[in-house]
């Protein structure tokens, strides 16, 4: 288990390697919800909670180059809305645009993945969607 000094070195240099690469995080730029003086290390949480929250992200993203945000990007974002938890998931998004990746002939069968992501059949699914859930407590804090 990772040292607290540790887990916090990290957090930090996820966030600023985002700052440096210039790029936006998309789970800050679409949150919609209060926010609390800055954490040092959220918790992530396997599955929705019932806990008080301060705020949700959603949103929709096309893969670019094979690269989605994660988990660092989530971190950073509870983190910076004073988060004590998080939740996140992401779905491929079945739209126009990804018509030819649904799942063909209900066999259930998915395709091979390849270096631009999961496929279904042929066709690569190039749109997700992202959803997170801040939480205002760290859970291990009850009892």
């Amino acid at each position: 288990m990772p040292s607290r000094p540790f887990t916090i070195l990290r957090s930090t240099l996820a966030a600023g390697v985002l700052a440096m690469t210039g790029c936006v995080n998309p789970f800050i730029e679409n949150y919609v919800g209060i926010r609390r003086s800055a954490t040092e290390d959220p918790i992530r949480l396997d599955a929705k909670a019932d806990r008080p929250r301060l705020g949700t992200s959603r949103f929709s993203k096309q893969m670019e180059a094979g690269t989605l945000p994660g988990d660092a990007e989530a971190r950073a974002a509870a983190s910076e809305v004073g988060a004590g938890a998080y939740w996140w998931r992401f779905a491929p998004s079945f739209s126009a645009a990804n018509e030819a990746a649904r799942i063909g002939g209900g066999n259930g069968r998915v395709g091979n993945t390849d270096p631009f992501g999961p496929a279904f059949g042929e066709k690569a699914i190039k749109w997700y969607e992202f959803e997170a859930v801040f939480y205002a407590d760290d859970p291990g804090g009850e009892d």
